[in-house]
């Protein structure tokens, strides 16, 4: 399946199990399809139930009308509705009627392969694109969301103006005018609390050139008139934006103080940090307290932030009235304050989430606090004003980890974590973890955060494939790897998948260490195989980086492995063009008795010069080299050259992956008999 390609699933209606295989290879692989199969009412009805399906393709049979109706009447009732093709014989003009009355998004001629083709990837592309669109529209949605929750809790006074008229006001603006809520300032033109200074400025012409979307270039100074009638000179700053989907002006408003009087200075600066309704820290100053923090170590994995919410909040907030909200957001305050202690830094971040700084020795101490949270406020009582209520609260949990993130980035990951908190229910928390997938469809920064985030949080495990020789039971190479697996996910990912952006992303170095740190930790536990050999495949930016080599040379020299039991593993197609760098790895390691072994080499690999060059005592092959052995002639020929010439240079050959055991024989007559396969020994972990 292409990469750029999302997986559509296309459930195949029909009494012949072949069928949907020949829709698949019909379809061809690039299309990205993957086909389900059901021949009966209730199996089409277990499908719908227990599978996701964004497609149907039925054989109808005017005999089994009932099996037609039911699909289409499930296909249509999901949300979003699944468009359904159906096929019929030529000449069955009362299924193509059934057809028409059911509003099939198709019907094609089943002699007709070529129409069922073209159709079949008009409707799967429309499937696809409707996907797109709604993914798009969910994260326009989350973006203006998010993009309102930073306005409402910004220190700043800041207003949308549509046709002279204002749409929306943040909590800042409504206190610098004197409204209590946006409702009595809503409708009301920017000239009912703006008008020129001196009368040089020309409002009017302003609000026109702000209909055409033409701002003024620089900011400019009018008298402002709160509610009371009260006056103020005021820096009014214009700049495009959009709000509810139209275009508009936003406004952003600044008083002019004088800053002659110290005391006012310190109350003005007070208001800048604070926020009014809480006493704790605004966003803005929240933020800054974290780059603070960050800036100020050279390993912040001990910082963590919790976000924290009050369960169903708008619920609540419905309860005690528009006009107590600000006192539900006091009491909610003090409650998480009561809760973290005083020593911890603590700072409103929207309308009802907060967030709490901490440093911690471990995870777990973190994890400790954000249960305590949660623990604390779970049941407790709030009284506002005449209303009492019962709540309990969720948390997110983020921690830095070694390299400093930005403070919006550590507030973004607490953000989604509590989400999942929230949306499964409440009364939790959860801590953040980078989502990853096997296809590889992450952008470079996704897969930088995961792979930080797994380095740091010990989401990496090490697992050995035993290497077994056919005329010598007691040799034994133990290949090592790892493997991902995020916390809270049964997926688990092979090197083939990361490795490639670490790569990428200069931090394939760092996977090996951790790699071969956690080897020397599992043989520190278990001595039992100290007669087995090690395989450790390093990436070829390891080999080159001269710190890392000295820390691998001075690993060996202190014995916490034997160098004799090592075999330094190089990928071929990694290193074909970079002998020199190798071959001084080699003389580094060789004189300790450590061997070397070429790994991945498969049918199109030349490996003569490399034999020639460089001092190898092990070839692995690729896997494709012995899984598509039988039956092709042409492979086994390459596969017989490649072992004659690894035997001129008196280097045994490593078949991994071997999956039946008749390919032994094979095998054998080659001369190979260092095999490797799970009918042989499992993977086991380390």
């Amino acid at each position: 399946m292409a990469k750029n390609k999302k997986e559509i699933r296309i459930l195949v209606v029909t009494d012949d199990p072949s069928a949907p295989r020949e829709l698949s290879q019909l379809l061809g692989e690039e299309s990205g399809a993957k086909t389900l199969f059901s021949d009966t009412s209730n199996a089409v009805s277990r499908t719908f139930e227990n599978e996701t399906v964004d497609m149907v393709v039925i054989q109808v049979d005017r005999n089994d009308f009932e099996l037609f109706d039911l699909t289409c009447q499930l296909a249509h009732e999901a949300n979003p509705p699944i468009p359904v093709l159906a096929i019929i014989r030529a000449d069955d003009s009362q299924c193509a009627l059934r057809v028409a009355d059911r509003s099939a998004e198709g019907i094609v001629l089943a002699t007709n392969p070529r129409q069922i083709k073209r159709l079949g990837l008009f409707i799967l592309e429309s499937v696809r694109a409707r996907r797109d669109a709604s993914s798009a529209v969910k994260r326009l949605e989350e973006i203006e969301e998010r993009y309102t929750l930073l306005l409402d809790s910004s220190s700043e006074a800041i207003a949308y103006i549509h046709e002279g008229l204002h749409i929306y006001a943040n909590h800042a603006y409504l206190t610098l005018f004197d409204y209590q809520d946006f409702d009595e300032l809503e409708g009301l033109s920017m000239l009912d609390l703006l008008a020129a200074e001196d009368g040089a400025t020309d409002l009017k012409k302003i609000l026109k050139d702000l209909a055409r979307d033409e701002m003024p270039e620089q900011a400019i100074t009018l008298k402002a008139v709160r509610q009371d009638g009260s006056e103020f000179l005021a820096t009014v700053d214009f700049s495009p934006a959009r709000y509810g989907g139209e275009n508009c002006a936003q406004m952003l408003v600044r008083e002019q103080v004088s800053q002659a009087d110290p005391a006012l200075s310190a109350e003005l600066e007070k208001l800048k940090t604070i926020d009014q309704v809480t006493g704790l820290l605004n966003r803005a100053a929240f933020l800054d307290r974290i780059s603070m923090e960050t800036a100020s170590r050279d390993d912040t994995s001990s910082l963590s932030l919790v976000l924290c919410s009050l369960d169903k909040h708008n619920e609540l907030k419905t309860k005690v009235g528009l006009g107590a909200s600000d006192s539900l957001i006091k009491e909610t305050a003090d409650l998480f304050t009561e809760a973290a202690g005083d020593c911890l830094a603590m700072g409103r971040l929207s309308d009802h989430s907060f967030g709490i700084l901490a440093e911690v020795a471990s995870r777990e101490a973190a994890e400790t606090i954000a249960a305590r949270i949660v623990d604390h406020c779970s049941g407790r009582i709030l009284d506002i004003r005449d209303t009492s209520l019962t709540v309990s609260a969720s948390a997110g949990l983020a921690m830095a980890g070694s390299d400093a993130p930005s403070a919006d980035v550590l507030v973004g990951q607490a953000d989604i974590a509590l989400s999942e908190a929230l949306h499964a229910g409440g009364n939790a928390y959860v801590r953040y973890r980078p989502r990853i997938s096997a296809d590889g469809n992450e952008d470079d920064a996704a897969w930088e955060e995961k792979l930080r985030h797994a380095l740091d949080h010990d989401e990496f495990r090490l697992v050995t494939s035993p290497i077994t020789s056919m005329d010598d039971d007691e040799f034994q190479i133990n290949e090592v790897e790892t493997r991902l697996r995020s916390e809270g996910s049964d997926e688990v990912l092979v090197p083939s998948v990361y490795l490639p952006a670490a790569m990428k992303l200069g931090m394939a170095v760092r996977l090996d260490q951790d790699m071969i740190r956690r080897l020397v930790a599992g043989l520190g536990e278990r001595r039992g195989n100290v007669g087995h050999h090690w395989l450790v495949t390093l990436c070829v930016d390891t080999i080159g980086e001269q710190s890392a080599v000295h820390q691998l040379a001075n690993l060996l020299k202190q014995n916490d492995i034997e160098p004799t039991r090592l075999i330094w593993g190089l990928r071929e197609p990694e290193i074909r063009d970079k002998l020199r760098r190798v071959q001084s790895f080699i003389e580094i390691f060789k004189p300790m008795g450590t061997r070397f072994a070429l790994c991945d080499v498969g049918p199109e690999s030349d490996i003569d010069p490399l034999l020639k060059h460089l001092d190898i005592d092990f070839i692995r092959l690729a896997p494709e080299m012995v899984q598509n052995m039988s039956g092709n002639d042409t492979l086994r020929k390459q596969l017989a050259d490649m072992a004659e010439m690894s035997s001129e240079h008196h280097v045994r050959v490593i078949s991994p992956k071997v999956e039946h055991t008749g390919d032994l024989a094979t095998l054998w007559q080659f001369g190979i008999t260092l095999v490797q396969g799970d009918f042989v020994r499992e993977e086991t972990s380390v």
